[in-house]
């Protein structure tokens, strides 16, 4: 055997051809044939509990450009594809491929995500190579648990950066030990400027202070708004007149809201109300024509005088005088002509006029409430109805009158609320005072109003005519300031321990009558006030500060979509969140605490 088939033959043993089973290839690459081998320079069997530095570090130190990384199932690797993505980048960086050997299909399809190339098993040798010679023990060939200290994510990322820096320091440090175990006369030497040495000086200094800015300066600005819900507890509220009741607020030690009263009596309001007439007097003529009875029973029918005849459409006409319509002879019915002349008014009281004016028809008679004889006898037009004008005048009609004086009643019971609001909002100006009146029509008192109308209006021709009310009111006013005053200290008791007042919508009040007693002057109502409380989320504050340094530490480091993930799913504290990142292309979250500053915003919206 020559010197050349040694050397094939011991590197036959020293690398074993293997293999690969259902190889797999992540998005983006071609799938190998299933009978292509994957030929691997080194076999690294990593642990259930091994993260991605200790992989990679073993990773970096293996010798050759092709590695098989067997993986066990449910293993840290395998739970992120964001571990996965790093490992791919890094082993690029390295030029080195590596093969994701596992049983985990999970762990495989996050792997195919990743780019990296997948295999379900990994054979020693091919069906029909030959068996080669037991392999010699390898040092380092069976897996064993690193012991040293695990490095950081970050590390790796940053690791070609510092190995630069500390490369530079290592090359310091060696000339100034050669120096020392050189020592030399002490002389004083002139040395001519080196521009090579001069520039180098300057490009490190600008990486070592790019490498530092890069490490320490990014930050980030994190909008947090939190989450805000409404408070509107009601309470009971004893309102009582000051003058009659002096003596309950000097000596006032229960835990009852008290409020003082006073009376509001303006003097009398006097209103002019308008209204239109409703009466109306036909000066039209009306349309008229011919009808034929006809008579399907088997007696004569007699119809009075004024008998009418009522369209579909509810236009009426009448016959002048009684008539005798003759019974039907065997099937012949009998029949009667007689004129017809519409009615000023149809059966809605609308003016008929020349509406009456309408082409051949049927009528029925309303005046038969029989159903079954209402069928046996009706009438027909053969030709048109004419001679229908419409023209009416209104006309002040009895009903006018009083249906007014029944509306101006309506009105100031409507208006009174607003009548007693504004002739105290003007004392209030004038005094300086903030009282507001109960709006509760128990405890306003309206008096009868008085009428006047002119006299004669009845069946005058007027389009419209007027009507003057004269009346008095009273009410219950009361200071304001105070029952808000109440009302806000009472609320502040109300609110979750890890929440605070956002807001108080003072002008919005509302009530609920109880009870009065006009004589004591006490009146009780239930008064509720609205209010936004929202979570306390103040860095200062004791549960702000708790909450930010839990999210602080969950997401340092973290890519930005995933921490903005992250905090949205606190659904119980932050309506809403937003990150700004310096610079404005970072892709993560900086690695110092001291670096994330947190922003809160208030939001009143609701």
């Amino acid at each position: 055997m020559t010197d050349t088939d040694n050397e094939n033959s011991e590197e036959e043993v020293l690398r074993p051809r293997f293999k690969i089973s259902k190889t797999r290839i992540g998005e983006g690459e071609k799938q190998a044939p299933a009978a292509s081998g994957f030929e691997p320079d080194k076999v690294i069997y990593a642990e259930i509990d091994d993260e991605i530095t200790t992989i990679f570090d073993q990773i970096r130190r293996a010798r050759g450009e092709r590695i098989a990384l067997v993986v066990p199932k449910r293993a840290v690797l395998l739970q992120s594809v964001v571990n996965l993505k790093i490992l791919k980048k890094k082993c690029d960086e390295l030029q080195k491929e590596i093969l994701i050997v596992t049983m985990d299909a999970n762990g495989m399809q996050l792997a195919e995500k990743a780019r990296l190339k997948t295999a379900e098993r990994l054979f020693e040798k091919e069906e029909n190579a030959p068996a080669p010679r037991p392999l010699p023990p390898m040092r380092g060939e069976r897996p064993t648990r690193i012991m040293e200290k695990k490095i950081s994510i970050s590390d790796v990322i940053h690791h070609d950066k510092k190995d630069m820096v500390s490369s530079f320091i290592e090359r310091i440090k060696e000339k100034i030990k050669k120096r020392k175990s050189h020592p030399k006369e002490t002389r004083l030497v002139f040395i001519a400027p080196n521009k090579q040495a001069f520039f180098t000086l300057i490009l490190v200094s600008v990486l070592l202070l790019l490498a530092i800015a890069y490490i320490a300066l990014p930050g980030a600005t994190v909008y947090i708004t939190p989450k805000s819900s409404v408070l509107d507890p009601s309470f009971n509220v004893t309102f009582l007149d000051y003058e009659k009741n002096r003596s309950a607020f000097d000596n006032n030690y229960s835990n009852n809201i008290l409020v003082a009263t006073y009376p509001v009596n303006p003097p009398a309001f006097t209103k002019k109300f308008t209204y239109n007439a409703t009466g109306k007097v036909f000066k039209g003529a009306n349309s008229r024509g011919v009808i034929t009875i006809v008579n399907l029973s088997n007696a004569p029918w007699v119809l009075a005088v004024r008998t009418r005849f009522q369209t579909n459409d509810g236009l009426v006409f009448r016959i002048p005088s009684e008539v005798r319509v003759p019974a039907m002879r065997g099937s012949t019915p009998g029949t009667l002509d007689v004129n017809v002349t519409a009615d000023e008014f149809d059966a809605s009281g609308q003016v008929i006029g020349t509406r009456g004016n309408i082409p051949p028809t049927r009528f029925f008679l309303p005046g038969i409430k029989n159903e079954e004889n209402s069928k046996k006898l009706y009438g027909e037009s053969k030709t048109p109805m004419t001679g229908g004008v419409t023209e009416t005048v209104k006309t002040v009609s009895k009903e006018d009158i009083e249906a007014a004086k029944g509306l101006i009643e309506r009105e100031i019971n409507k208006s009174a609320v607003d009548d007693l609001k504004r002739y105290l909002e003007e004392q209030n100006l004038i005094r300086k005072t903030n009282f507001s009146i109960f709006s509760d029509k128990n405890l306003i008192k309206i008096s009868q109003p008085e009428v006047s109308i002119q006299e004669g209006l009845v069946g005058q021709n007027l389009e419209q005519f007027t009507a003057v009310a004269t009346y008095t009111l009273g009410g219950t006013a009361f200071d304001r300031s105070q029952l808000v005053d109440a009302l806000k200290e009472r609320i502040a008791n109300r609110v979750d321990p890890d929440k605070k007042i956002l807001k108080v919508e003072e002008d919005d009040i509302g009530y609920r009558f109880l009870d009065s007693d006009p004589n004591a002057g006490k009146v009780r109502l239930t008064a509720t006030m609205r209010a936004i409380q929202m979570y306390e989320l103040d860095p200062e504050k004791e549960n702000g500060h708790r909450f930010i340094k839990k999210i602080t530490d969950h997401i340092l480091g973290m890519n930005i979509k995933e921490a903005m993930t992250y905090m949205q799913q606190q659904t119980d504290e932050i309506a809403s969140v937003d990150i700004k990142t310096w610079p404005m292309w970072a892709p993560s979250l900086p690695n110092i605490a001291d670096n994330i500053k947190f922003v809160i915003k208030e939001d009143t919206s609701n």
